[in-house]
């Protein structure tokens, strides 16, 4: 009896995914995570002090942090726009980073910083969570992993490279290759990226096509988006424990990721070893991403919260024992790889998973934004908390504590979210 085998048909979402990857790299891998390459070149030679200087990266995530609150408002109003929008923000930060290399006054760089703030939101976290959540109802996890690592893999290849154009063409030259190389694989994924299934003819990954609801275009299915408004969520408890759980996890990854080179040195260990063990917390974190979407996919979203938790405890636990052997500095590197990629892969899952599709943009775009502030308010509170207590021993211990709240908000969020149904209203 002859068998007739049916040719499974490539899966456009995995373009999508890598396009993704695409927009991570640049707008955080190059744009964000290489720019301390230039604070000692740039300031030795137009005469700035490292304080002043450095204030421009906090202006451009200032001004971000506003802009993704507008972007996820603009994304729920004209969601079939949000390639264009992502096209202007291609544009709009190349040419700030050009303009960078052209500066010669310190407000040079803070003009072109709130500039670049205005587009860098739609290269970061709203755009990538939007288009996989609208790409894949299964395997969404592993697809938000996927994508994330591209800012792991792009600064691991770029810092070596800016860092030696820099220190033989100057910082100038630095800059115009973070535009031009960021330019180069920005537009391969503008032009390839189609915001829903819809637009190829397709159900998100995991839809049988009995599933679909509604038209859009003649012949083509539309997947019916399930889950409460931002307006609707604003008024749950399980909104308020989420963005708690986030601003936890914020204030104890970027309170730790600043601080660990100083504390490490400061316990004894060499400059080699500390920027070692630093080096490969960026390492694991390519693929603690992947391997933490997998899981995700597998186990649901309240194991989920209570491991997103216990990654980012476990970070804090190896930082503060950092002394007890030789060993431990890279005890710290595997944990904190899976701690540090907390802050970015299980916001969209949870959040997708707790409150459903229907408003995710909106409702991503406000929990992030206020939950930011733990990121930009961290480094500096460390800071603080080790010139009160003369030591980062007490430091760690509080973070310690932060990182339990953390996992008791998400968990809390997941289950009362579960309990209420609000992804399926």
């Amino acid at each position: 009896m002859q068998q007739t085998k049916t040719k499974k048909k490539f899966f456009y979402g995995w373009v999508i995914v890598f396009c993704c990857t695409l927009l991570v790299a640049a707008g955080t891998g190059i744009f964000v995570n290489c720019l301390g390459i230039f604070v000692k070149p740039v300031c030795e030679e137009l005469g700035f002090d490292r304080g002043p200087f450095t204030l421009y990266s906090t202006i451009g995530g200032f001004v971000g942090m506003f802009a993704m609150l507008a972007y996820g408002e603009l994304y729920r109003r004209y969601p079939q726009h949000i390639r264009k929008f992502i096209a202007l923000g291609t544009v709009v930060c190349c040419g700030a980073f050009y303009g960078y290399s052209l500066s010669t006054k310190l407000w040079h760089f803070y003009a072109l910083a709130a500039f670049y703030g205005t587009g860098s939101m739609t290269l970061a976290g709203i755009s990538i969570t939007t288009l996989i959540n609208n790409w894949f109802v299964e395997k969404r996890g592993l697809a938000t992993g996927l994508a994330f690592a591209g800012s792991g893999v792009s600064a691991a290849i770029m810092t070596p490279v800016l860092t030696t154009i820099v220190a033989d063409f100057g910082w100038r030259m630095g800059y115009r290759t973070m535009s031009l190389v960021s330019l180069c694989l920005l537009v391969p994924a503008v032009l390839l990226i189609r915001v829903s299934p819809a637009e190829k003819g397709l159900l998100p990954y995991g839809v049988k096509p009995g599933e679909g609801a509604g038209e859009n275009t003649p012949h083509i299915p539309v997947l019916q988006q399930t889950g409460i408004t931002r307006r609707q969520a604003v008024k749950t408890p399980a909104f308020y424990l989420q963005i708690l759980g986030m601003l936890c996890l914020g204030t104890a990854g970027m309170g730790m990721s600043g601080h660990v080179i100083a504390y490490l040195t400061d316990i004894g260990y060499s400059e080699l070893t500390a920027s070692t063990a630093m080096s490969l917390v960026m390492t694991v974190m390519i693929f603690a991403k992947i391997l933490l979407g997998a899981v995700f996919d597998k186990i649901g979203p309240v194991p989920s919260a209570v491991l997103t938790g216990i990654c980012m405890l476990a970070s804090v636990v190896a930082l503060r024992f950092a002394g007890v052997g030789s060993f431990m500095p890279y005890v710290f590197s595997l944990c904190f790889g899976f701690g540090y990629s907390t802050l970015t892969v299980p916001y969209s899952y949870l959040i997708g998973q707790n409150f459903g599709t229907r408003e995710f943009a909106a409702i991503y775009s406000l929990a992030s934004m206020i939950s930011s502030l733990g990121n930009s308010y961290a480094p500096s509170l460390s800071g603080t908390l080790y010139d009160f207590f003369g030591s980062y021993v007490n430091v760690w211990s509080i973070y310690i504590v932060v990182s339990v709240a953390a996992t008791v908000s998400l968990t809390a969020a997941a289950k009362i979210s579960r309990q209420k149904g609000y992804s399926r209203y």
